[in-house]
């Protein structure tokens, strides 16, 4: 029982002296560590390193063997400093007091020192402002001026930002040409859309992101030359069991060639014969007045919705012609 109490006793002292050289050997060590910003305590606040500053940093620490072996088993060491709450500006930590201020950090153990000592900073804090949106156009033409609603926007940007920004350029633009450039022509159309979060080449944040766009967008007309179109006369029976019509050129047929001005999707369906263009010439009583002279007379044109007619059509000279009674006479026998 004795043997076993001095065995105990051996063990714990031989322990306390293995505890006690642990703490009284210290030891220096240097390691690296990654240290970062981060804004803490407002929302309008964030922060990031100057660009001028490098991320990891050579800190050399003292301490117990154990301790130190325990940071060199978790190199990289990473450290993320909180910013709290300060006006908008460049700002310069002093990373020895700053890496030291949590002892939960780095537990026993010492930072002597830092390499190199001081990280510099910026704080941005955000500012929130109401902007109008200008509606722009370049290469599309509109029978009225597109419009957007809302006609403006919340805009969030940083102060700093802001000030470099002139007043009278504080607007978000929309270019209405980038998204209508295939919607149909002469319509109202209402599209919802997109605004670029761009103010001055500053990014911003926009609330809403959509607006909608209502705009007109002229047809684009085309003037196109159509070849030998029909023309037919009009009249009432009485005129046509007594006359017949006849154009000065008694080999003419009658068509005319004509320009025509429309919209190009009605043009392509005329070429295609889906729709007719032809011309009238419309013949009443007073055209019998003078039977047999020639005269000139402009013909009419029927044309489809949104076509127009291009310069005036060609004048055709006719006539009306009686028609002779082809009965043979009747004989008669003398008594």
């Amino acid at each position: 029982m004795q043997q076993l109490r001095l065995i105990g006793m051996s063990s714990f002292i031989s322990l306390l002296i293995w505890i006690v050289a642990d703490v009284s050997m210290s030891e220096k060590e240097t390691i690296k560590v990654w240290i970062s910003v981060k804004a803490a305590g407002a929302d309008d606040m964030h922060v990031e390193k100057t660009e001028s500053n490098q991320s990891t940093f050579e800190v050399d620490f003292t301490g117990p063997k154990s301790a130190i072996a325990k940071l060199r088993q978790s190199a990289p060491l990473r450290v993320e400093i909180p910013i709290t709450p300060r006006a908008s500006g460049v700002y310069t930590l002093k990373l020895d007091s700053e890496l030291s201020s949590d002892p939960n950090r780095f537990p026993d153990v010492i930072i002597q020192e830092v390499k190199p000592p001081t990280m510099e900073y910026r704080v941005i804090r955000d500012k929130t402002m109401t902007m109008p949106i200008e509606v722009v156009h370049s290469e599309l033409e509109y029978d009225t001026e597109p419009i957007v609603e809302p006609s403006e926007v919340s805009v969030t940007l940083s102060e700093i930002d802001l000030e470099a920004i002139d007043p009278e350029s504080r607007r978000i633009f929309l270019d209405a040409d980038e998204h209508l450039r295939t919607a149909e022509r002469g319509k109202l159309l209402e599209k919802v859309v997109p605004l670029r979060p761009v103010v001055e080449g500053f990014s911003v944040h926009l609330d809403p992101e959509y607006v909608t766009l209502r705009a007109q967008i002229k047809e684009q007309f085309r003037v196109e030359t159509l070849p030998a179109v029909p023309i037919r006369i009009e009249a009432s029976m009485d005129i046509f069991n007594a006359f017949d019509v006849e154009v000065r050129d008694a080999g003419a047929i009658l068509t005319q060639t004509i320009n025509i001005k429309a919209p190009a999707e009605i043009i392509e369906r005329i070429r295609a014969g889906e729709s007719k263009v032809h011309g009238v010439i419309s013949l009443g009583a007073d055209d019998k007045t003078n039977p047999d002279e020639f005269r000139f007379v402009t013909p009419r044109f029927s044309l489809p919705t949104g076509v127009t007619l291009v310069g005036e059509p060609e004048l055709i000279e006719f006539r009306l012609v009686s028609r002779k009674n082809d009965k043979p006479a009747v004989q008669t026998e003398s008594p």
